[in-house]
């Protein structure tokens, strides 16, 4: 997909969908106006709150409004304020509900990821699981400048910071990894581009990293990158991360069943990047990103989570 190898900012801010994904975006509203009946309300159901929409204009304004204000003009610009708020649609709540998640409590972020999951499986007829994601799943960083467990102090946006700021079950165990095609930790990034920023990033942590996007790659070369070598962290795109877990390799032996090229048998933390691009889109709401995501929670992590209590996920 377009999200893999990119070739120029318009390609990557592309909003269209393709083929069976087109109807996504439209679908939102859709989808978040049922879970407004379901559940009580979107902003309930994404853990919205003045907080939340601190970085719209749009949603500015209500805080005042219970304020006496007895100047004409700023009542008309409150009542301004309400009506632009109701007229919101779902979709750019959503949209809104995944600008600076990375800084949110680990229960909002479940909440969100969990809204943006169970939206691409529906549209796909798919079932959607019992069990929701839930807190104590993800990992938060212990130090300040990655933010607490309330969502408070100042976020840091370094990818080899946070890793050291207590999200990781053991360093130690990072740098000496021993297991062939299950990396430790892996990083989900929405670009090429971006991808090769984060490694630049996580290079003063000295272990070895695997490049798993689509750009100067294919995918035979990094399945024998993979069953040959052990790294510790591997970063990479939806796409690719979702055909490195499908992929299937036939054997000399017709008795040998050989797996698939990723394995997640052994990881211990899932990292989502929630970089904003120029249009503020995530990896989990940009058009060309978020269902090859969502098929590879469902595919490769929700097993694993449900299977284990080692494995855990992080909103960068």
């Amino acid at each position: 997909m377009a999200g893999d190898d990119l070739e120029s900012d318009d390609e990557y801010l592309d909003q269209s969908w393709a083929g069976k994904n087109e109807t996504v975006s439209v679908a939102l509203d859709e989808f978040t106006i049922q879970q407004n009946n379901n559940d009580g309300g979107v902003n309930t159901a994404l853990g919205l709150g003045k907080k939340r929409l601190r970085g719209s204009s749009e949603f500015q304004g209500q805080g005042d409004s219970d304020n006496n204000n007895d100047d004409d003009d700023d009542d008309d610009a409150i009542s301004s304020s309400k009506k632009k708020k109701k007229s919101m649609s779902s979709k750019h709540l959503l949209l809104e509900a995944g600008r600076g998640i990375a800084e949110e409590t680990a229960e909002v972020q479940a909440q969100f990821l969990w809204t943006c999951f169970t939206n691409v499986l529906k549209l796909r007829g798919e079932d959607i699981p019992d069990q929701k994601f839930h807190s104590g799943m993800f990992k938060k960083s212990t130090k300040s400048e990655h933010g607490n467990e309330n969502g408070g102090g100042k976020y840091d946006p370094s990818m080899s910071k946070f890793l050291k700021s207590g999200v990781l079950s053991s360093a130690k165990r990072l740098k000496k990894w021993k297991h062939n095609k299950s990396p430790m930790v892996i990083i989900i990034c929405a670009s090429a581009r971006r991808a090769v920023s984060i490694l630049k990033e996580i290079s003063s942590l000295n272990v070895r990293a695997a490049k798993l996007f689509a750009k100067h790659m294919s995918v035979a070369d990094q399945t024998a990158m993979l069953e040959n070598n052990k790294y510790s962290i591997a970063v990479g795109t939806p796409n690719r991360l979702l055909k490195l877990t499908e992929e299937k390799r036939e054997s000399d032996d017709a008795d040998e069943e050989l797996g698939a090229p990723l394995s997640l048998d052994q990881t211990e933390l899932i990292i989502i990047d929630c970089h904003e691009d120029k249009k503020r889109f995530t990896v989990c709401t940009l058009n060309d990103t978020a269902p090859d995501l969502m098929v590879f929670i469902n595919k490769a992590v929700l097993p694993q989570l449900e299977r284990r209590k080692t494995l855990n996920l992080a909103l960068f």
